[in-house]
Parts: structure tokens; C-alpha cells; sequence
């Protein structure tokens, strides 16, 4: 275990952990409930450790697809603002129903940016998490598709996470995908890949050079777009780490300071 990587984590009280689609769905783009459940029991124990969390989903356009029986994503915008409707009630129940049975109620709030930016809202948004943190409540928190467009364009919520984190001073981001950090280079290129374990802020430049756009079937983010979240969460004085959410018990190996994802850090 390297001793800095420990350092950095020990301390971290206030939690966002984002989750991607790729992570939460199953290949129909229904929630996979196993994994759900397996999260929920995750987060009941740090929060037993006066760990305060806060989720950031994505998963309602999946969810919704699956829910009417569609194959594909709509492709145009208010087709998919009206399917991700019909999947964020989907998406919730699955969160309720994770929670309850491992011990825990859970409150969503659906977010724009605009919400954001206005410093009214985004000092009401601020209280209501604080309020539901205080209750021992988690807050799922997802961006409102059917009125905003900006998740579809930027990337699968991966800002969002990086907002809320900045407004609500959270100690750590968690950006959770299906890949087991950044490498540093292609893992499907012909050169030897591995796991970056940490990086630094004079290294980010260098590092975003050698990553991928692209974006996975059924998100719509990328590496690109969590980096650049977790490049924000440490310039608002946090810390960040891109991990493997397929992996047992991953929240509890990166709180721990183990080798799980890469950690980003000011120095």
C-alpha cells in the first residue's frame, strides 16, 4: 500500500460518488440490482464510519430504453429527455428499494447547471444536502434531462459530480466507470498499458494528451470528461480518484488507500 496514497484518503469525511451507466446497467440497460445492492451496502458501512456520501447517477436513458422496449438510444433531444423521464422513476425505485435493504432512505434531487449558477439556487440545493446528510439520509442526486440539455452535450453527469463536489466542499470525488483508472496508454493499442496510480497537477496536461474520446455505447462521457471532473474537484481543494466501480468492494479499497483507480492530488 503506498503510504501517500493512505495519507491522502484517511482523512476524507465528505464523499461524491458518481456513477456512470456503464457501471449501474446491465446490457439491456436495466439497473442491475445485484450490483445495486452490493453499492448500497458499500456506502451503509462507511456512512456507520461517520462517512457523509453523496451519489451523483447516470442510468435514466438506459433505464427508460429498456423500460419501452427500445435497442437503441433516441437521437435526437427530446426524444431522449422523454425516454430518461420514463427511466428516472426506473432508476430511483432501484435506488429505494438498494438502500432500504441495506439500511438506509434515500432523497433525490434532480439538478441543471443552471440551478448551478444561480447562487439562490445553489445555496438552496446546498442546504437541502446538507439537511438530508444531518438525517442520515443519501442523497441520489441526477440531472434534470427533461428540461436540461447540458448532461447529454458534456458528458454523462461527470461535471455535475464535479459541481455539486465544489459546492458542497466535498473531501473526495469518486468517479466510478468500467474501466480500472486512466492508463497510460490505449489498453486496446499495440503499446504496454497500465494503470496511472497517481498524478499530480504538473502532470495533467501531459496526461489528457494520451487520452481516448471516445465514448462508450451506452453512456455518453468518456475518459476525457472524468478527468477533467477530477481536475476540478482538486482545484476546489479536494481530491479525486477514477476507479473501477465493478470491482468488490472498490469504495472501501480507495477510502483505504489501496492501489484501486488513480488518485488525482494538488502535488
Amino acid at each position: 500500500m503506498n503510504k501517500n496514497r493512505k495519507k491522502s484518503l484517511e482523512k476524507v469525511k465528505r464523499i461524491v460518488v458518481k456513477v456512470g451507466t456503464n457501471v449501474l446497467t446491465k446490457n439491456n440497460g436495466d439497473v442491475n440490482m445485484k450490483w445495486m445492492n452490493n453499492f448500497a451496502k458499500q456506502i451503509c458501512s462507511l456512512m456507520k464510519k461517520n462517512k457523509e456520501i453523496i451519489v451523483v447517477t447516470s442510468g435514466s436513458i438506459g433505464a427508460g430504453c429498456y423500460l419501452l422496449g427500445m435497442k437503441k438510444r433516441p437521437g435526437d433531444l427530446i426524444g431522449k429527455q422523454a425516454i430518461a423521464s420514463v427511466g428516472q422513476t426506473r432508476l430511483m425505485r432501484a435506488y429505494k428499494d438498494a438502500f432500504r435493504r441495506a439500511g438506509a432512505p434515500v432523497g433525490q434531487i434532480l439538478l441543471t447547471y443552471d440551478d448551478l449558477d444561480s447562487r439562490l439556487r445553489s445555496k438552496n440545493a446546498t442546504n437541502t444536502i446538507n439537511a438530508l446528510l444531518k438525517m442520515k439520509v443519501v442523497p441520489i442526486i441526477n440531472e434534470n434531462d427533461t428540461v436540461a440539455v447540458e448532461e447529454i452535450k458534456f458528458g454523462e453527469n461527470d461535471y455535475l459530480s464535479a459541481l455539486v463536489s465544489e459546492f458542497i466542499n466535498a473531501d473526495l470525488l469518486i468517479l466510478l466507470t468500467d474501466v480500472d483508472g486512466v492508463y497510460n496508454n490505449p489498453p486496446d493499442s499495440e503499446l504496454d498499458s497500465k494503470v496511472i496510480s497517481s498524478v499530480c497537477k504538473k502532470d495533467w496536461a501531459k496526461l489528457e494528451l494520451g487520452i481516448s474520446k471516445l465514448t462508450g455505447e451506452k453512456g455518453s462521457g468518456g475518459m476525457i470528461t472524468k478527468v477533467q471532473a477530477a481536475r476540478s474537484a482538486v482545484n476546489h481543494g479536494g481530491i479525486a480518484v477514477i476507479a473501477n466501480g465493478k470491482i468488490e468492494n472498490v469504495l472501501q479499497k480507495v477510502i483505504a488507500g489501496d492501489e484501486s483507480g488513480t488518485l488525482f492530488t494538488e502535488e
